[in-house]
């Protein structure tokens, strides 16, 4: 069983959408960090992908919203890198589940190595449901995105 895990927002401006958040809905930043490189460009499909992304919670819930400001020149559509998450016991079962019945994946399940330690180690994919949206699976690991 999946364990919904968060929803991930293109933003144009980092700073004022978190302002907006936390005005508005009371939620608290956990959690932010600039990736880039040539893993997130294989397992997102994004060529030069390039951003900074904001994790906030409400604090009563495991489900975060990511923010994600996509930095230039990637001005692609709004929605470009909109994603719902779950978390799964084994990425690479889904992933060869996925595969063996012909749904779309963006790329293989890949283990990121990062300097920072919250989010080293995951081990992750993206693939598209029947009307294209991106969804994105993960294997559980400690501390992820937490703001400890």
């Amino acid at each position: 069983m999946a364990l919904f895990n968060h929803i991930a927002l293109r933003v144009t401006d980092l700073s004022r959408s978190k302002q907006f958040y936390v005005r508005y809905l009371g939620l608290a930043p956990q959690f932010e960090h600039p990736i880039s490189g040539p893993q997130f460009e294989t397992v997102t499909g994004i060529k030069g992908f390039d951003a900074t992304f904001a994790v906030l919670s409400d604090g009563k819930n495991e489900v975060t919203i990511e923010l994600v400001e996509l930095l230039p020149p990637l001005d692609e559509s709004p929605s470009s890198f909109n994603h719902i998450a779950f978390q799964v016991e084994d990425v690479d079962e889904l992933y060869a589940r996925l595969a063996r019945d012909g749904v779309k994946t963006i790329s293989a399940p890949l283990t990121l190595v990062h300097d920072n330690e919250k989010i080293n180690g995951k081990r992750f994919f993206y693939f598209l449901d029947p009307d294209g949206n991106v969804i994105e699976a993960f294997n559980p690991k400690d501390d992820l995105y937490s703001s400890h």
